[in-house]
């Protein structure tokens, strides 16, 4: 027996994408996944830099930590993200930037709940 149906999961996804994407309390970020490695172009006698795919437009609540984590994964006052998942292709890693409002932030915890319909990104401002 499952404790939700799919008509109930479905109501459930659609009624946290209006929460993410209303627009008196959320935020719009750029996601940046990284695809690769700094590589050497011999051709321009170079180093590559990192190569990310960025994601436009991306809608999210924006809060903040309000607890410290066992190995100093996250911290009292660290930025947190909730997005959608369905709006970014790919799992987020500790790889991948976040920017906000011309800020960029390096992601430190990703989290799934535990019906897989958001990401819980917990940042920290990129020096």
């Amino acid at each position: 027996m499952t404790l939700l149906s799919a008509a109930d999961l479905a109501q459930i996804k659609v009624d946290v994408r209006g929460i993410v994407e209303d627009i008196s309390v959320n935020t719009t970020l750029k996601y940046r996944q990284y695809v690769g490695e700094d590589y050497f172009d011999p051709k321009n006698q170079q180093w590559a830099e990192n190569t990310y795919t960025n994601w436009s437009g991306v809608s999210a609540l924006k809060g903040m930590a309000t607890y410290r984590e066992a190995g100093g994964n996250v911290e009292i006052g660290d930025v947190k993200f909730v997005i959608m998942q369905s709006d970014v292709s790919n799992a987020i890693s500790v790889s991948d930037l976040v920017v906000e409002s011309g800020a960029t932030y390096n992601v430190k915890r990703s989290m799934k709940d535990p019906l897989n319909i958001v990401y819980i990104l917990f940042v920290e401002l990129a020096t």
